[in-house]
């Protein structure tokens, strides 16, 4: 298993590492940075070395967190050039930061993750940026997978649309992240896809304090999010 995160030297770095690196353990993986350096930026004297500079602190500083690191440094189109990244290092998921959401509750995205959500042959997930930062980076892992628990459900129609924001929402009176919630599941509604997640205790611990009388029945119904990983 491997996550690639995106990373620009900015403040969304703070944001987007913790999260990638917690999912590149709870998962029993590797992660990868890649930093897209723009046409124009890269003219700037230094500009690339900086940039060189900056992924090898940050890849260095993720091997001393205890995980397998790798970092990549590109100059062109921010957006193409992850989707294109991600497919040639075969990896399994691509974690990103949204910005705050508009008056209509609709996440206003970025060029760069509107290119990435239409191309990426993977799942996106999508931290929210305003608060992603102040996270705790298990409820955010707890808020992913559950997303994707609630998308699934809807999917094999065992919730209505109306039925799934609901359990989005109750969620969140629970204690997870209602923008973290929501861009989860819309990015996995947009491409139709999923990952596994291999870490049963985990899976099994986030049931049992979300889903506490329904554990049972979902193992028995066959509706978690991922029949092989209770197979492994």
């Amino acid at each position: 298993m491997k996550v690639l995160t995106p990373i620009d030297r900015s403040a969304r770095d703070g944001i987007v590492l913790p999260y990638g690196v917690g999912m590149a353990k709870s998962l029993d993986g590797a992660i990868a940075v890649v930093h897209v350096v723009s046409v124009t930026r890269s003219l700037v004297p230094g500009a690339m070395r900086e940039a060189a500079a900056y992924v090898i602190a940050v890849e260095e500083g993720l091997r001393e967190q205890g995980v397998q690191a790798e970092g990549i440094v590109q100059r062109g189109e921010p957006g193409p050039l992850i989707v294109a990244v991600a497919d040639v290092l075969n990896v399994d998921m691509i974690v990103m930061a949204s910005r705050q959401r508009s008056s209509l509750g609709k996440f206003v995205l970025g060029s760069v993750t509107d290119v990435v959500l239409a191309n990426a042959h993977q799942p996106v997930v999508l931290l929210h940026e305003t608060n992603g930062a102040r996270a705790d980076p298990k409820k955010a892992r707890q808020a992913a997978y559950l997303a994707a628990l609630v998308w699934n459900r809807q999917r094999v129609g065992y919730y209505t649309d109306e039925e799934a924001q609901q359990e989005l929402g109750r969620l969140a009176l629970l204690g997870l992240d209602r923008d973290a919630l929501c861009s989860n599941y819309d990015s996995l509604a947009r491409q139709g896809t999923v990952f596994e997640w291999l870490d049963l205790d985990f899976q099994l611990e986030t049931l049992r304090a979300f889903f506490p009388e329904e554990v049972d029945d979902l193992v028995k119904h066959n509706i978690l999010p991922f029949p092989e990983t209770r197979a492994a």
